[in-house]
């Protein structure tokens, strides 16, 4: 009885082993089935290695899918557009001014010119484009949004449509930038996503800036950082673009640039100003200049952002090359400063600014109370300082410790008649401003008690003043020598 349970039992185990070998020789021919299934939706050698470099990229889990049969590309984590910064933008488009419609055969007719370029910029916003008809309307470039920093998660994303639009650009021969909606928090991850970027572009001809997009300030994940901190990710992130041989570019719009970045530091770069206008008044250098977010563009359903470039490509021989940009500042009334030489401390967290003016976007940073400076102008409003081997100036003549040297005099007692009109001034210093007391005239008589190589120590109704000048007076008496005799 026993050698039959253990027969029945071997029976039953092999018919098990038999049962797994004979299903795992299904499921292989089943992975190999769907291997070869998944290939063919690669069209290219590009949309192969695109798709091995976003498998091991930072950012969230999500598909491509990259076959030719595709009409967009699809991220199936549900919840990845609630992190796309640019709908907060939506929301807020007015601090960019009000978009004015226009058709590409107006902005054309405008902005195609041998000195400017029409051009788009698109994002998943605009859905399905057919790049035929928009080439055919005169539209020169286009600047494609190939993804975005999540606005609370900081996942990097890929723009849903992004190798649509690429693929579709290029193929119509229309000239190509690309740009990322940063929500960094810090120089590291401004790094990380032009890295992120220039992985993702490197196998397609750009031949338009690679721009970093901030828009959003002190909100979601970028709640309490700087201004400065922004401003030099901006930087971080184009220096890396600029280190693998692209055009950096930053983007942002007016009141950002007068009032949140330290632009004066984006003077090495490309600026892409949005100003929805008829003219930008925008005083500052600018390379791009987006006018309006509702324009008409054959090809391209609803609304989208037009822009004219002020430059041109290397391979475009119709244009001039022309890469100064737009720089209209305005009529701009001369400063004027008294020379001063004084080493001292800040006595208040104070802005730099590159020029004295505040009507221009010419912030450089913030230096913190007790900072040493040395100031070599004072004027009525402004102080200029050197600091670290450049010239700054501070919109704020009390933000530092005044610190006069006492001037030496020689004590005499000299009764004078005054030989020419003369100026009166409360302190020996030539550097201070609201410093005249009042001026002399001819015949009048004073009383001098202290003289040096510069001034002159006057007593004026048994007060003490001083005048910049030593030949301004014939002596009546030296009461000194006077009374000694």
């Amino acid at each position: 009885m026993k050698q039959k349970n253990v027969l029945k039992s071997i029976i039953i185990c092999l018919v098990l082993i038999m049962l797994i070998l004979s299903f795992a020789s299904i499921n292989n021919r089943s992975y190999a089935l769907k291997d070869s299934e998944e290939n063919k939706k690669f069209n290219n050698t590009v949309d192969r290695k695109i798709s091995d470099f976003l498998s091991s990229a930072p950012g969230p889990s999500f598909y491509v899918d990259l076959s030719s049969e595709a009409k967009n590309i699809i991220l199936t984590e549900p919840e990845v557009m609630k992190e796309d910064p640019s709908l907060e933008i939506k929301k807020n488009n007015q601090v960019k001014g009000t978009a004015k419609k226009t058709t590409a055969k107006k902005a054309v007719a405008k902005y195609e010119t041998n000195e400017t370029s029409l051009g788009i910029d698109v994002s998943t916003w605009q859905g399905t484009i057919d790049w035929k008809k928009v080439k055919a309307s005169g539209i020169n470039f286009a600047m494609i949004r190939c993804g975005f920093r999540g606005m609370d998660s900081g996942k990097i994303t890929l723009d849903s449509y992004f190798l649509n639009n690429i693929k579709g650009a290029i193929a119509n021969n229309i000239n190509v930038g690309v740009y990322f909606f940063s929500m960094a928090k810090n120089k590291t991850e401004a790094i990380e996503e032009a890295k992120w970027v220039i992985n993702l572009i490197k196998d397609y001809d750009i031949s338009y800036p690679v721009a970093i997009d901030t828009e959003i300030f002190d909100k979601y994940r970028l709640k309490g950082v700087s201004y400065s901190t922004l401003t030099n990710n901006a930087i971080a992130f184009s220096d890396y673009v600029k280190s693998k041989g692209y055009t950096p570019m930053i983007y942002s719009y007016a009141r950002a640039f007068n009032q949140y970045f330290d632009t004066a530091k984006f003077n090495n770069y490309r600026i892409w100003l949005a100003q929805y206008n008829d003219e930008a008044t925008y005083k500052g250098r600018y390379y791009m200049w987006q006018y309006t977010s509702s324009g008409s563009v054959p090809g391209i359903k609803g609304r989208v952002d037009m822009n004219v470039s002020y430059f041109s490509v290397t391979n475009d021989a119709t244009k001039r090359s022309i890469v100064n940009g737009v720089y209209k500042p305005g009529d701009l009334e001369e400063i004027e400063f008294k020379a001063i030489d004084m080493d001292t401390i800040l006595t208040k967290d104070s802005y730099l600014r590159i020029s004295p003016y505040t009507t221009i976007p010419n912030k450089a940073g913030t230096l913190n109370k007790d900072t040493k400076i040395k100031v070599i102008g004072l004027g009525k409003e402004w102080v200029k300082i050197l600091y670290e081997n450049n010239t700054y100036y501070i919109n704020d003549p009390n933000c530092f410790a005044m610190q006069l040297a006492e001037v030496p005099f020689t004590e005499v007692n000299l009764t004078v008649k005054v030989t020419k009109p003369v100026q009166v001034l409360y302190k020996p210093y030539d550097f201070l401003w609201e410093n005249e007391y009042k001026m002399l005239n001819i015949d009048d008589e004073i009383t001098i008690v202290g003289t040096n190589d510069e001034y002159v120590k006057v007593l004026i109704d048994e007060k003490e003043y001083y005048i910049e000048d030593l030949e301004f007076y014939d002596i009546l008496n030296d009461n000194i020598y006077h009374s000694s005799s």
